[in-house]
């Protein structure tokens, strides 16, 4: 049995109960059973994924890292010339308090003439943003608000090993359990099942809630053409989900750990080491999403 969760995250300031959603389940003899979907604050999800103790894979809706060009600027340094990887820059964005705590100085230095593009990764699908896209005033704060939780977690002693693909090397824990934790986006798992453009509109608009009725009943179809079963969901959480767009990416999220977990094949994966681009994907984080169901991706 592999116990799955999935978070819709928010980089809101200060701990405001509502704003990240955690749905959890577990995967056993290849169906998926969806247990519960609530709201937590960021301190208490370090605290669960510090302490997990049986195999676990954690699916989370945030960018792990960021581009190349920006972390260059940053850390005013080569730093792919360095071999950094993810976790060096972790450790930097949980250093922010004392110069960028509330970002400031970070956004103004987004809006230089330099990265007024708002240069992506290569590993972003073309339905994401830029984990710097300075439009949405929420997608920078989750950004480094999420890097710090991921510095949290893999700077603590945890129960469990932790993968963080496209890490290739675990970081070990004190047990004999592994969790991995994959970056992932809600909306290019939906487009991946084809429940996208379909139900565009499942967030906000006149037809929200109808269309969020429709990624419910059609998603376990969807997922059995992908070699799951997904379990009825208890109408609780069916009518949360129904009512809440994070709720439902919550547990879309963890419908992707499942197929992860389940069959990695299936998925998007970065250059081999052997590629140009290998180091950047190991710095920069990969989006991990299903390839499209009955597509050629």
């Amino acid at each position: 049995m592999t116990k799955i969760m999935g978070v819709d995250f928010s980089g809101a300031r200060g701990e405001k109960k509502s704003a990240t959603w955690l749905a959890q389940g577990r995967l056993e003899g290849g169906v998926i059973t969806l247990e519960t979907c609530h709201p937590i604050i960021r301190a208490d999800l370090t605290a669960k994924l510090q302490v997990l103790d049986e195999p676990a894979t954690v699916a989370m809706d945030f960018p792990f890292s960021v581009p190349v060009e920006f972390a260059n600027y940053w850390q005013r340094s080569k730093v792919l010339d360095d071999g950094w990887a993810m976790p060096n820059l972790w450790a930097a964005a949980a250093h922010l308090t004392t110069r960028w705590d509330k970002f400031k100085d970070l956004q103004a230095a987004l809006r230089l003439e330099k990265f007024k593009r708002e240069p992506n990764r290569i590993g972003d699908p073309p339905e994401s943003k830029s984990p710097l896209h300075t439009v949405s005033p929420n997608m920078v704060p989750m950004t480094f608000k999420g890097m710090r939780l991921l510095h949290d977690i893999w700077a603590s002693q945890t129960a469990n090993s932790l993968l963080v693909p496209p890490l290739a090397m675990p970081r070990q824990g004190a047990g004999t359990h592994t969790t991995t934790l994959l970056e992932v986006m809600p909306g290019a798992t939906l487009l991946s099942l084809n429940l996208l453009p379909a139900y565009n509109g499942y967030k906000d608009g006149k037809d929200a809630l109808e269309n969020r009725r429709g990624i419910l009943t059609t998603l376990p179809n969807q997922v059995e053409q992908l070699g799951l079963n997904l379990a009825g969901l208890p109408d609780d959480l069916t009518q949360t989900c129904r009512a809440n767009d994070d709720a439902l990416d919550a547990v879309v999220a963890a419908i992707t750990a499942a197929l992860w977990a389940e069959f990695p094949a299936g998925f998007r994966h970065p250059p081999q080491p052997d590629h140009p681009d290998y180091q950047a994907a190991l710095l920069e984080g990969w989006l991990y999403a299903p390839r499209i169901l009955g597509g050629n991706e």
